[in-house]
């Protein structure tokens, strides 16, 4: 049977970050080629894991692929919109199953602490660099996103949450994000590598 992994992510600029970090994964393994394809999706927003993200598989990828493909589903999303909340805005155990009645084998979630912005700012030098601050310019905010978005302000520039930010990823050290992340991200990897199944791409 063929597989096909599924990331769906809220937004530009997530996609562009799992597609780095996936080349550098392959990279530092020396893996010339994944046991799967690879699809990425873009929901706009938290929001979007409700009802953009089931259509988007349905229509765009089962199709491309065919019901006999085994769909491994990975949902990567921030966690800063439920810490507080009563009623948390997405019921996951409900998305998970409406993915698996409709095709996927597994599903996964890769929740970003407490969003992705905190994981770029790993990497604060890279970020830096890349908006041509002075090397000790500290990030105000009381988040990850507001600290990213207090850096962009600093250089006359907007950083607008999952929009992309052309040039961004490509400044991070991918690396140093890997070293501290790889527990979070390793069912992923472990996927992308397992041999049992046959690729089709």
């Amino acid at each position: 049977m063929n597989k096909c992994i599924v990331i769906i992510a809220e937004g530009e600029t997530e996609v562009e970050f799992y597609k780095k970090m996936i080349s550098y994964f392959r990279n530092k393994n020396s893996i010339v080629r994944f046991n799967s394809c690879i699809e990425y999706l873009n929901v706009n927003g938290i929001g979007g894991f409700k009802n953009n993200a089931l259509r988007k598989f349905i229509k765009e990828v089962v199709p491309k692929y065919g019901k006999n493909c085994e769909y491994i589903v990975f949902l990567c999303s921030d966690t800063d919109v439920f810490e507080f909340s009563i009623r948390p805005p997405i019921n996951w155990e409900v998305v998970i199953s409406e993915f698996k009645k409709n095709g996927a084998n597994e599903v996964f979630q890769i929740e970003a602490d407490k969003s992705i912005e905190d994981w770029f700012l790993i990497d604060l030098e890279g970020i830096i660099k890349y908006l041509r601050l002075k090397k000790n310019t500290k990030p105000t905010g009381k988040n990850g996103y507001e600290k990213l978005k207090s850096l962009f302000k600093l250089a006359n520039r907007m950083y607008y949450k999952g929009a992309k930010c052309e040039g961004l990823i490509d400044h991070l050290d991918i690396g140093k994000i890997y070293e501290k992340k790889l527990n979070k991200l390793k069912p992923l990897f472990e996927k992308l590598t397992k041999k049992e199944l046959q690729s089709i791409c």
